[in-house]
């Protein structure tokens, strides 16, 4: 009788074990290239901020990327630059001014033009490949207007 729960109760733990077991959002490339003042911008974060597309938790982190030395850029979500999942994003760009070598400060060199508040980049992701069109940004000389109110409420 003893023998005869055992297959039982292994069905039972291997049960249990799936529930913890997150599912994996489908995630499909996403490319792009950041210039700036024409000329290819490095070290660039990108964040897509959902819209209308899977967020934390279903994802483990907003998708996100940051450019390399010709100003391209693989967006990352599971792994590296394996992508971002089906729906709309809002992009995010953050440019930190570079201290000394292998530095970052808080100084972001687009001086929040394109933070949550400004940011009027959007991206769609589709099925498939995705390339994003050429983000090129103009030179930036003065930070955006101070916003009042609550954003999305005023």
């Amino acid at each position: 009788m003893r023998y005869a729960m055992m297959p039982a109760l292994g069905v039972l733990f291997t049960l249990m074990g799936c529930e913890n077991v997150p599912e994996t959002v489908t995630v499909y490339p996403v490319s792009g290239q950041i210039l700036y003042d024409g000329k290819p911008a490095a070290g660039v974060q990108v964040f897509f901020v959902p819209t209308s597309a899977p967020m934390v938790p279903q994802i483990p982190s907003n998708p996100h990327a940051v450019t390399g030395p010709d100003g391209r850029f693989k967006i990352s979500t599971y792994g590296e630059g394996d992508g971002a999942a089906e729906g709309g994003y809002q992009i995010l760009l953050l440019w930190p001014e570079t201290v000394e070598e292998n530095e970052e400060s808080t100084q972001d060199k687009l001086l929040g033009w394109y933070d949550g508040a400004h940011s009027k980049l959007t991206v769609d992701v589709k099925t498939g490949a995705n390339e994003i069109p050429v983000i090129a940004i103009k030179p930036i000389t003065r930070p955006p207007e101070e916003l009042k109110g609550i954003p999305g409420k005023n």
